[in-house]
């Protein structure tokens, strides 16, 4: 598994085939949606996070090995906001 808690939204590349994408939101005062990209394109389906709520939530699964991807949030949030994004699990 990796994990990264800083640059959010930088580009990713999964390394084993059948991954998972996982996000848990740490810090926002708004609720926020959030998709898994891989260009402007191709996006999985926006994925609602309450404020306050810092349960783990599924982005995207079963991705192949060599697929890279970042995260994107719907709409402007305004306000900074920190979490873990997890992927290779």
């Amino acid at each position: 598994m990796r994990t990264a808690s800083a640059d959010l939204l930088a580009v990713r590349t999964v390394t084993v085939d059948g991954s998972d994408v996982w996000l848990r939101v740490t810090d926002s005062p708004v609720d926020l949606e959030i998709r898994w990209c891989r260009d402007e394109r191709v996006a999985g389906s926006p994925v609602l996070f309450p404020a306050g709520d810092r349960s783990r939530r599924l982005l995207g699964a079963n991705f192949p090995a060599g697929t890279t991807f970042c995260l994107d949030v719907v709409g402007e949030s305004g306000q900074d906001w920190s979490g873990v994004v997890d992927w290779n699990v």
